[in-house]
Parts: C-alpha cells; sequence; structure tokens
C-alpha cells in the first residue's frame, strides 16, 4: 500500500501499470486542481470511492490525506543488473530500522546506485514505514534481499567497506581518489556496524571522520555522505 499524494501521483505518471487500484475520499478529490482530477482520470486505473471515516481505519498514517494506491509489489531482474560493464552498487549489512532504510533507498535511488543488496535479517523493503519513508523511490531501484556475504562477493565487485571503528587499515573517506568500474560499497546496521568478515572481505575500508565527542552517524547519513562523495570519483578507466 503506497500513501501521500506526491509518491502516488509520481507513480501513475512513470510506471501506473504497478498500480492496481486506487482508493480515494471525495473530500480529497474536492481539495484537488483540475489537472491533478484529470491524471487520476487519464491514469486507467481503477478508483474506488470511500468514506473519509473509512478510509481512515485503512490507512496507516495518522492522520490520512484522503488518498491511497494497492500497487504490485516490484521485481527486479538481478542478472541484467550484473551484465552491466559498470556497477554502482550498495549493500547493507543487517539495516534494521525501518526509517533509514527507506531514507537509504531514496538517497541510493537519487544517487543513481545501480541496486541495493541487502543482507539476510534486514528490515523488509515492503514494511510500511520504510515504503512511507521512501516517498515513492522504491520503484525506481532494483533491491535484492537476503543475500548472504558469500553471494555478495560472487558478484564480482570490488568492496569498500563503511568502518564505523578505527581498526588497523582504514583510511579516511576523502583520501579514496578513484574506484573500480564494478564497485560495492557496505554498509553496517545502525547498532553493530559491517560485521567482521565483510570488513576483511573489503578491499579498501574508509571512515567518515567527525569532530572528537561525536561517536559515529547513524546509517542514513553515513550512506548519504559515502554514496555521495563515491559517485563523483574517477573509474579505473577514467570516466567519471
Amino acid at each position: 500500500m503506497l500513501e501521500g499524494t506526491k509518491p502516488i501521483l509520481e507513480l501513475l505518471q512513470s510506471a501506473p501499470q504497478q498500480v492496481v487500484c486506487l482508493v480515494v475520499a471525495p473530500s480529497f478529490l474536492g481539495r484537488q486542481p483540475q489537472e491533478v482530477r484529470q491524471q487520476i482520470l487519464d491514469s486507467g486505473c481503477t478508483v474506488h470511492s470511500c468514506p473519509d471515516h473509512q478510509l481512515a481505519q485503512l490507512s496507516d498514517v495518522e492522520t490520512s490525506n484522503g488518498v491511497l494506491a494497492i500497487v504490485h509489489q516490484p521485481t527486479w531482474n538481478q542478472s541484467a543488473v550484473l551484465a552491466q560493464s559498470r556497477i554502482f552498487g550498495l549493500y547493507g549489512d543487517m539495516l534494521q530500522d525501518p526509517t533509514n532504510m527507506g531514507t537509504i533507498i531514496r538517497t541510493a535511488a537519487g544517487l543513481n546506485v545501480s541496486a541495493l543488496w541487502l543482507a539476510p535479517h534486514s528490515v523488509d523493503v515492503f514494511n510500511p514505514k520504510v515504503v512511507r519513508a521512501t516517498a515513492g523511490t522504491l520503484f525506481q531501484l532494483p533491491i535484492f534481499p537476503h543475500t548472504s556475504l558469500e553471494e555478495l562477493l560472487n558478484l564480482d565487485c570490488v568492496i569498500l567497506a563503511a568502518d564505523a571503528g578505527t581498526s588497523e587499515g582504514s583510511v579516511p573517506i576523502r583520501t579514496i581518489q578513484r574506484i573500480p568500474a564494478r564497485t560495492m560499497l557496505a554498509i553496517g546496521s545502525e547498532s553493530r556496524g559491517l560485521s567482521e568478515a565483510t570488513l576483511k572481505a573489503a578491499k579498501i575500508r574508509f571512515t567518515i571522520p567527525l569532530k572528537p565527542g561525536v561517536e559515529s552517524l547513524n546509517a542514513a547519513a553515513a550512506t548519504a555522505i559515502a554514496l555521495f562523495y563515491v559517485s563523483g570519483l574517477l573509474v579505473e578507466n577514467g570516466e567519471v
């Protein structure tokens, strides 16, 4: 279930075939400009009218804005992603906070990440809190859950690991100047960071330097900083 006027309208524009039906309250349509009402009609989607008080019972949010969409869960082709010569991937190691996960998906989609792979025991990406936090971008980023470290190592990507600690061999992120054409950025969970096995498998372990007294960033903030920086680096063949 997708809620929120903006993400629903964006989905109707980009992938209306994903929408099973819309459920709207009469008051919602009455508040919308003509172009929004027309967009809903032109989408070809089935629209069900529902009284406000009943729609509020269906909604997962405290105060519904009067519209929700029932959508098909997206599926993605991992083989097609891995067939690309250049991959800028993201690996989440047991990310369990729904809001952080939603923000990470939104950030990764915005920074043109190839795909997100998730370790077993990560939060379900279709958890309602995750879906809301993605603000509709859940349908724009290929996501492959239940990916073990062994499977990750078989993806033919070089791992860059975010090290929340100060283990020997970790370097400040700004010292990284180039990345391989097939790069996987690994981010650890909110409470434990990356597993020791993932850190050992990484070609580069990096830290995000913080001022003394600030121990760490949450997973979503660390991911945003790391993705933004790494996405702007040269790859080893000289391309940006």
